[in-house]
């Protein structure tokens, strides 16, 4: 048991609202919803819902280190609050090291604690519906039954969760028997959260009456790749947290709880900030840390990642007193001497056999062949790796991708026509997290001249690229085979132009190569932008591509938002008619002998191209000189 704090606060009776969800899920998608099992492997009934709130003066405070006594009285002289709390879940199913985890584990902590009348009060910080290998084939619709059976009262919403889109997050919140609260990010132009969140909770808990505010960090939004980031509007939590803690207050919390998906320099500055936090449970960051801030001495902790670590808070009222609560907080680690609940190993269970199941599912298209060998993709430029990096660098906003090729794992050359799950998950089997660098010309160039260092070797170092062009000489020594002059920028429906040694350029790479692996040491030097738990899952990215292209197809006119290509070309047409004719946008001549898709093809790198025949959208990247050996040139 860690050390106790107390702290002083006013309780104000009021009667308790419900709370009310501001938006509803939306109806009529385009898109059917992902797979789920045909039996129902868990049904319960949703737990009436709590409520909202609003504002009065700060409370005093007195403030001492005493550690809580040890009870188990839950009414009479003394109230007592337990709260369990967990964030950052992806992998369901356990893992084969110490803490193995899983949520069957963890599940069957919550309900020993249950079962010894405790009680508690499940929190959880968010990030759940990605990434894992699982969800790139579910879109996350294995976690909302996982969650429910845990026993989830109350959760904050994650950058993760809108990974395959806001209509997916806000069905896969729907199927929650409990809110989703982010009080500080709304519909721009609107009163009402973003995603149809909630932003409070208020609740009478155990004889103590409890107020949680949902809030998240600026810096993840600009990082999200799957909803228009142009559509929220965001709000400083600091003063959206400090607003909704007194509104809780003058409802009658005694217990104010920020429920945050923050780094943690922001929850020690939200606990340091705002003294009307008793508890700050944060996400986002996956290391275990807990720590009474000064100088108010509120708690703040993180709860590790992956069903592997959960964090059991004491919060007591001792002697009939309404003030001066005291906490403690204890670690809780799910290893393997954690039997697991048996409900939950049945979802377990069910989602990891339907996964084997729909590897035969159609995912997309395409119209070439996809050569993954390693003898190409570790060795020169691949069609594969160039679809990959394309789909990746855009959904990262960067001006540059640099994909290792030992991310590339098939080992074949996919044949032309439809792209099965189990295609998809043989080329893209690791769930590869995004860095978004600075990086100078001169910068950029260093790491090719790795990338290209062992060459002729079948080295996974070897890059695919996008947004850049290059030559290189393998009969000059390593660290001097890039052409001087040959290394050029080539944005989409751009002519390629020279890079400056000097200036700076966005640049994705994997977090791998982020921390300088495979020789890429020069990427440690450069400024972090957008950091792995805020950065795009390569996977998901390419995933969301061939969703994008369906939806594409199914188009009717609606407002659709795609951050790619398919964005501008939305902009160019009026119709859906107009949409199926794009190949007609092409800037092929009259004596020009290459037909419309081939032109459509070259245009966008064939990342939409119309099928000849059918006329709806599939891939078909090529070979475009992005990487040229000159050796092998002449």
């Amino acid at each position: 048991m860690g050390a106790g704090c107390s702290r002083t606060v006013h309780a104000e009776p009021a009667n308790v609202a419900p709370i009310v969800q501001a938006k509803s899920v939306p109806k009529g998608s385009d898109e059917s919803t992902p797979w789920v099992p045909e039996k129902k492997v868990v049904e319960k009934e949703a737990p009436e819902e709590s409520n909202v709130v609003v504002v009065v003066a700060p409370a005093s405070r007195t403030q001492s280190r005493k550690a809580p006594e040890e009870t188990t009285a839950y009414g009479g002289s003394t109230r007592k609050l337990t709260i369990l709390h967990f964030n950052d879940v992806y992998n369901i199913e356990p893992q084969d090291r110490e803490p193995k985890g899983g949520a069957a584990r963890l599940c069957a902590k919550v309900k020993e604690f249950r079962a010894n009348g405790s009680n508690p009060l499940v929190l959880f910080s968010g990030d759940a519906y990605n990434p894992s290998l699982m969800s790139t084939i579910t879109l996350g619709k294995q976690m909302p039954p996982v969650l429910n059976e845990i026993g989830v009262n109350v959760s904050c919403v994650g950058n993760h969760d809108f990974d395959y889109g806001l209509e997916n997050m806000m069905k896969l919140n729907s199927q929650c028997n409990f809110p989703w609260l982010m009080a500080n990010v709304i519909e721009r132009g609107q009163e009402f959260p973003y995603g149809g969140a909630g932003t409070t909770w208020l609740q009478d808990w155990n004889g103590i009456k409890v107020g949680i505010v949902g809030l998240v960090e600026e810096e993840w939004l600009e990082t999200l790749g799957a909803v228009n980031v142009a559509d929220m509007e965001y709000k400083d939590f600091i003063e959206v947290g400090r607003a909704a803690a007194r509104e809780l207050k003058a409802k009658g919390a005694e217990v104010l709880i920020a429920l945050t998906h923050m780094r943690e320099p922001n929850d020690r500055k939200l606990a340091a900030e705002v003294p009307e936090f008793h508890l700050v449970l944060g996400g986002h960051d996956h290391h275990y840390v807990s720590a009474f801030i000064e100088p108010h001495n509120n708690l703040m902790v993180k709860s590790g990642t992956d069903f592997r670590d959960m964090s059991l808070i004491e919060v007591e009222f001792p002697n009939g007193s309404t003030t001066d609560p005291k906490m403690s907080v204890e670690r809780l680690v799910i290893d393997g001497s954690v039997p697991e609940d048996p409900a939950a190993k049945e979802i377990v269970n069910e989602y990891m056999k339907l996964m084997g199941e729909k590897m035969d599912e159609d995912i997309g298209e395409s119209l070439e062949p996809l050569d993954g060998r390693f003898q190409t993709v570790r060795n020169r430029e691949s069609n594969l790796g160039n679809f990959v990096a394309d789909a990746w660098r855009k959904a990262a906003g960067a001006d540059i991708a640099i994909l290792n090729s030992g991310s590339l794992r098939s080992d074949m050359i996919h044949p032309a026509g439809v792209i099965k799950a189990k295609d998809f998950v043989s080329i893209l089997p690791m769930v590869d997290t995004t860095e978004v660098l600075e990086c100078t010309g001169a910068q950029v160039i260093t790491a090719l001249e790795n990338g290209v260092s062992m060459w002729p070797k079948l080295e996974g170092r070897f890059p695919q690229v996008s947004g850049v062009k290059f030559s290189f000489d393998p009969s000059k020594p390593p660290g001097s085979r890039i052409v001087p002059g040959s290394v050029y920028i080539w944005e989409f429906e751009s002519e390629p132009v020279p890079m400056e040694l000097d200036h700076k350029y966005k640049v994705a790479v994997k977090e791998y190569l982020a921390q300088g692996r495979d020789g890429y040491d020069v990427f440690t030097q450069c400024k972090v932008l957008v950091d792995e738990e805020a950065g795009v899952v390569i996977p998901s990215t390419v995933k969301n591509h061939f969703i994008q292209l369906r939806v594409l197809n199914k188009w009717d006119g609606r407002k659709i938002y795609l951050r790619s290509l398919t964005n501008r070309w939305l902009k160019q047409t009026k119709s859906s008619k107009s949409l199926n004719n794009l190949a007609a946008l092409d800037t092929g001549g009259a004596d020009d002998s290459t037909t419309p898709t081939q032109r459509t093809q070259a245009r966008t790198h064939g990342l939409a191209v119309p099928h000849p025949d059918g006329g709806h959208y599939c891939i078909a990247p090529r070979v475009e000189g992005r990487i040229v050996n000159v050796l092998e040139a002449v």
